[in-house]
């Protein structure tokens, strides 16, 4: 399932010296909810920041991907 959202958070951590990241997003279709997925920090696009637009790729509830939104304005 794809899921466009906006970035609301992001907190790294380290387990066991891996780094990892708490993600917290709205999706586009419901911005009052604040969802949140666990990723490795490198399955992460480089540079994500707050208000960033992405695109969240799941399955079964499972956040496996996130994916930068490209400014369709320099297209």
């Amino acid at each position: 399932m794809e899921i466009r959202a906006t970035i609301e958070g992001l907190r790294p951590f380290l387990i066991h010296s891996e780094r990892y990241t708490q993600l917290y997003y709205s999706q586009t279709d419901d911005p009052d909810t604040i969802h949140q997925a666990r990723l490795g920090s490198a399955d992460l696009p480089e540079g994500l920041k707050v208000g960033d637009s992405v695109i969240i790729f799941s399955l079964m509830g499972i956040v496996a991907e996130v994916r930068r939104v490209e400014d369709e304005s320099s297209a």
